[in-house]
């Protein structure tokens, strides 16, 4: 979501844990662009930094912008959060909030929650997009097929599969659908879609390359990759003037138990 591309790697391998991916990314197009950003992560760890996935952010001395979440509702309550706040949750197993098994849906909620609280009674929140979403479904059955995409480059990646065949993937085809919220005074109140059309012209599936199509949009840089070239962006979903009816306090979650 961060770069369009995995750079042709299919697990979680460690170099994604020791700066070890060359290509650009959303934290190097805004470093080099005069635009801030601050990478938030949860304390208990687990799933990023993403920033720390990049050659760049180390080779740029941007590892300071790596900070610990609860930074995030310091500066959202001081009105100094930079122009792109991103935020990992901590990953995997009982304790952890960002929903992957062991944790409980419940802290995932919890967590969803307070960021939307502190950003709502921030004074940056007149002019906020809070973008809520997922990085895979869980591996739940969806029952509509996952549509083909343009790969984003000439990577692929094989694997053995449990019955000693090889398998190779193009990175040619979306995942299966996973939820995506756009939380902001500046976005209809329940509206839904699923579809948009992209800069072809073409009516297609939105796509976590969707994000980095808004963010070009709105700070007017080129698609990273063929992928992000052809997701639509979520930018015509941002309306003229600023609803009044947004919550400042979402319910309490119900605490969930196994």
């Amino acid at each position: 979501m961060t770069s369009g591309t995995s750079n042709g790697h299919g697990t979680n391998d460690d170099s994604f844990q020791s700066f070890g991916h060359p290509q650009r990314s959303i934290f190097q197009q805004l470093g080099e662009t005069d635009h801030t950003w601050i990478n938030y992560v949860d304390p208990k760890g687990g799933t990023g930094p993403d920033s720390g996935f990049y050659a760049w952010t180390k080779s740029s001395n941007s590892t300071s912008q790596i900070q610990p979440l609860p930074n995030f509702y310091i500066d959202a309550a001081a009105g100094r959060l930079p122009e792109l706040s991103y935020i990992n949750p901590s990953c995997c197993g009982v304790g952890t909030n960002s929903m992957h098994p062991k944790g409980l849906i419940s802290d995932g909620q919890a967590l969803i929650k307070k960021v939307y609280e502190g950003l709502r009674a921030s004074p940056q929140w007149e002019s906020a997009l809070m973008i809520l979403t997922f990085d895979e479904s869980g591996g739940f059955h969806d029952h509509v097929p996952p549509p083909l995409a343009p790969p984003p480059d000439n990577k692929i990646y094989t694997i053995t599969t449990p019955d000693g065949k090889s398998y190779t993937l193009p990175f040619n085809r979306l995942g299966g659908r996973i939820p995506t919220l756009a939380i902001s005074p500046y976005v209809a109140k329940g509206y839904v879609e699923q579809k948009s059309t992209n800069a072809a012209g073409n009516k297609v599936s939105y796509s976590a390359s969707s994000v980095l199509r808004t963010l070009g949009s709105l700070w007017h840089f080129s698609p990273f990759n063929p992928r992000v070239a052809a997701a639509p962006s979520f930018e015509h979903l941002i309306l003229s003037n600023a609803r009044t009816d947004t919550p400042t306090i979402l319910p309490v979650p119900a605490p969930f138990r196994w």
